[in-house]
């Protein structure tokens, strides 16, 4: 073979490896392109059941001691969508009775600092579990023995040392686990495929009338690879988690925790979430039993493989946040003399009124508002999802799928920032416990002003795209 001949070898050699060296890299790049439809998703889940024995929430009923018994892990799961260049938002469903303003604020300041997400991006659900820790939301429980209404009376000390520096512990505990869920799915986004779809579960009951009304959709959001492996499901129901009584003194996740575990079995290596919609007057119908909570987990875990056979609504923009605090006005703030009156009160309207005398003594005002925080996640004009804080009743489902595109409509309760029962006009007027009584439990003055529901319905208009309201 001559020297040209070498020469030319050695030149095609050299184009080889160089074609095969751009296939390579064209091929990596590929990879992590996105594929057409899909969106950067990350997920994560950590447990958060507390590690030493702890009073439970809920329940005036309940055993008035600490409890170290786990019938079931609690867990705090975490859905990230978007770029860094969207500026992504974090959805966390949290296996709580409620949560804080105090609690979110905290990770909404720590990821607004760090990777600058937006705060209207960031929501966390409770899943409304009365066999979680009691994390300061309705404390007031925790202060009286015996059966409500029958036999109740109130403590006159106020929990042990050795309870508060529990319920501080599992405090401290909560709020780095939440910050290391967020950050674990924003640090595990990746290329994705959401979908979403509506089904229909039934066992919920309106437990203040008779065949009254209740909110049975099922809406499921689905996370999947572009393989189509599922990653993540999220679903919402509207009923509250109290299928196990306040008998059982132990940690429980209860109906939401039997799901998620149902679901996970069923699709392995996919986290199961669970938030809770318009179920401030729903309850399961059959209660006081575990089995129930099994029968619950399989109807929910039914109905979403049939949703995963069916023709699925793409999501394909990551969700737009707004948010707006609105103020809701009690309706009475009492006087000093009228809270001297309560006092003789039996109920937990009486140790309301000596609370609210010890502040005014203090120097303190009652407040005669409510801060509430109002958010909307638009997935462009696929779905937009409302977050709303503490219990509201169901007649805000019915009103807002009545005045919105229902069939593109999610609603969350139990968001941000559970304070109180969150009452409609009907409600309001009636009265009864989700307006009178439950108040109190909630450290608050009185029931809330009828006018509440229209002022929370009209910012719901202000800040909802007009693509999603009915012509």
């Amino acid at each position: 073979m001559g020297k040209f001949q070498y020469f030319k070898a050695f030149i095609q050699c050299i184009f080889l490896l160089s074609f095969l060296f751009i296939m390579a890299v064209s091929c990596s790049q590929t990879s992590n392109e996105h594929v057409a439809g899909t969106i950067d998703v990350g997920v994560a889940s950590v447990d958060i059941t507390p590690e030493t024995p702890i009073r439970l929430a809920g329940f005036a009923a309940r055993t008035k001691v600490e409890t170290d018994t786990v019938l079931q892990r609690l867990s705090a799961k975490a859905i990230a969508f978007g770029s860094d260049e969207q500026h992504p938002s974090v959805l966390i469903a949290v296996d709580l009775i409620g949560i804080q303003w105090r609690v979110t604020s905290e990770l909404v300041d720590k990821l607004s600092k760090n990777l600058e997400i937006k705060p209207e991006q960031v929501v966390i659900c409770a899943t409304h579990t009365h066999g979680s820790p009691e994390i300061g939301n309705l404390i007031n429980i925790l202060q009286c023995r015996g059966d409500y209404p029958t036999d109740f009376s109130f403590s006159d000390s106020l929990l042990s040392s050795e309870e508060l520096l529990h319920m501080a512990q599992f405090n401290e505990l909560l709020s780095k686990r939440l910050e290391t869920v967020a950050m674990e799915a924003l640090k595990n986004r990746k290329p994705a495929l959401l979908a979403w779809g509506k089904e229909t579960v039934s066992f919920a009951e309106n437990r203040r009338t008779e065949n009254g009304p209740v909110d049975h959709s099922l809406p499921v959001l689905f996370v999947s690879d572009p393989d189509g492996t599922l990653r993540a499901v999220l679903m919402n129901y509207a009923c509250h988690g109290i299928s196990l009584g306040p008998d059982v003194n132990a940690v429980h996740g209860d109906w939401m925790g039997e799901a998620q575990r149902e679901i996970e079995a069923r699709h392995p290596g996919a986290i199961a979430m669970v938030t809770i919609g318009c179920a401030g007057d729903s309850h399961p119908k059959l209660r006081d039993d575990i089995e129930y909570t099994k029968q619950y987990a399989q109807e929910i875990a039914n109905s979403v493989d049939k949703l995963l056979q069916s023709k699925l609504q793409p999501i394909t923009s990551p969700p737009a946040g707004k948010t707006k605090w609105i103020r809701l006005p009690f309706s009475q703030v009492p006087t000093v003399q009228e809270l001297i009156e309560y006092t003789k009160d039996k109920t937990i309207k009486g140790y309301y009124a000596r609370l609210a005398l010890e502040r005014v003594i203090r120097g303190e005002s009652l407040p005669t508002e409510l801060d509430y925080l109002v958010q909307t996640w638009s997935f462009g004009d696929e779905m937009v999802m409302i977050n709303l804080g503490g219990e509201p009743v169901v007649d805000y489902a019915v009103r807002l799928k009545n005045e919105l595109d229902a069939q593109r409509l999610w609603l969350n309760g139990y968001a941000n920032d559970v304070s109180c029962y969150i009452a409609s006009k009907r409600v309001i007027h009636e009265g009864g416990y989700e307006a009178d009584a439950s108040m109190y439990w909630y450290n608050m003055p009185s029931p809330l002003s009828e006018e509440v529901e229209e002022i929370i319905i009209s910012t719901l208009h202000d800040l909802i795209p007009v693509s999603f309201k009915k012509k």
